[in-house]
């Protein structure tokens, strides 16, 4: 037998169906939740031949699929406010310091301790307390990083990368660059570059972070940096002894 409603049925009728209606949309919202949580993470890569396959094992350890994302450093960090990107490495959290980041970035445990110095021409090293100095020279960086005192630079020259950074100071385009110690080591290798490090312009732990709508994944990256840590993996990928520079 087929039910059938007419024009004038009841109240009851009507709040039934509105009823199946919205649970019929909570458990839609339900499974495509189920979906994509299940599916692969967008995750920003590490800018650093240093520290790209550090993110990446850390990644592997966790057990999570990833899309990786490749984006300049400005537009990562918007993707990553907006939540197009959930995962993102390997930064200090004095460098997501605005309001939109702080409310939308949940930090790891520190992955190791950074230091970024100044680089100079060999046999040029000059004492640089507090930026002082700066204002009469030309520093070179990475296009789109955010450094302390950049402010007080006197011009600013940037290169695609730490080697780019290496080869403006090295050629004279620039009079200083800023580099982390862990990156200059492995330029080093490279090439022996005729460059010096000076003193320590930032320091900080550097962390992963994961997005506050994934709070799941954050637990699993933690236990992924302690293992790494613990079986020494982290410090040989680091060219470390130790986890600490």
């Amino acid at each position: 037998m087929a039910y059938t409603r007419d024009n004038d049925s009841s109240p009851e009728f009507d709040l039934l169906l509105r009823l199946i209606l919205r649970v019929g949309i909570f458990l839609t919202i339900v499974s495509v939740q189920a979906v994509a949580q299940d599916g692969p993470v967008r995750a920003g890569k590490a800018y650093t031949t240093g520290m790209a396959p550090v993110w990446e094992a850390i990644i592997s350890e966790a057990g999570i699929a990833v899309e990786f994302s490749e984006a300049p450093p400005k537009r990562k960090r918007r993707a990553f406010v907006e939540g197009y990107l959930l995962l993102d490495c390997c930064h200090p959290t004095f460098y997501r310091n605005t309001p939109e980041e702080q409310a939308t970035h949940l930090f790891s445990d520190p992955i190791y301790y950074a230091r970024a110095h100044f680089v100079f021409p060999k046999g040029k090293v000059k004492a640089l307390p507090e930026g002082d100095g700066l204002q009469s020279m030309r520093v070179a960086g990475i296009r789109g990083f955010d450094y302390v005192w950049q402010d007080q630079f006197g011009g600013r020259i940037d290169g695609r990368d730490h080697r780019d950074v290496m080869a403006l100071v090295s050629s004279g385009r620039a009079d200083v660059g800023i580099i982390t110690a862990l990156q200059f080591r492995i330029e080093q290798q490279k090439a022996d570059w005729p460059l010096e490090l000076g003193g320590v312009m930032a320091e900080g732990p550097l962390h992963a972070s994961v997005h506050v709508s994934r709070p799941d994944l954050l637990s699993r990256i933690n236990e992924a940096i302690a293992a790494l840590k613990a079986d020494g993996r982290l410090g040989r990928m680091l060219l470390l002894s130790s986890v600490a520079e």
